[in-house]
């Protein structure tokens, strides 16, 4: 799987997420889950946060558990090493949902850019200059 650029949606609080190898090198197995913060989110990739070193290497999948709008998405995929800052690592996450999970987090995800979208308008429009200056009268006297 390899990650490309897409339109994504950038979260402004992350969402919670858990992480598994369910294989690696063709062997499946099953350990146990990490949380993980989900920052930007599209249908078929995402990028996280994690305080772990995780190992990128095409062979291992990893089994994800997002939850969207307090529903749960089980989907797997591998993860590329984006950045590292002190002890945070910054990956993203290249997943195969099926037909119907993909189409249920892409419901999910339109719902939550609506829901971004609505609050965004709202903390600006707080932010008005015209606000401002409708309060401050100036009587100049010559």
């Amino acid at each position: 799987m390899t990650i490309g650029k897409r339109s994504k949606l950038t979260l402004t609080t992350p969402l919670e997420g858990k992480l598994t190898i369910v294989q690696m090198y063709a062997r499946n197995i099953h350990t146990k889950y990490a949380l993980i913060d989900i920052l930007e989110l599209e249908k078929s990739q995402f990028t996280f946060e994690s305080s772990l070193i995780l190992p990128t290497d095409n062979e291992i999948i990893y089994g994800f558990e997002l939850i969207v709008a307090n529903r749960k998405f089980h989907c797997e995929g591998c993860i590329d090493l984006v950045s590292k800052n002190k002890d945070i690592y910054l990956y993203k996450a290249a997943v195969q949902p099926n037909d119907y999970v993909e189409f249920e987090l892409l419901y999910e995800i339109n719902q939550l850019a609506t829901l971004h979208n609505k609050e965004f308008a709202r903390i600006t429009k707080s932010y008005e200059a015209d606000r401002y200056y409708d309060d401050v009268v100036v009587n100049y006297i010559c």
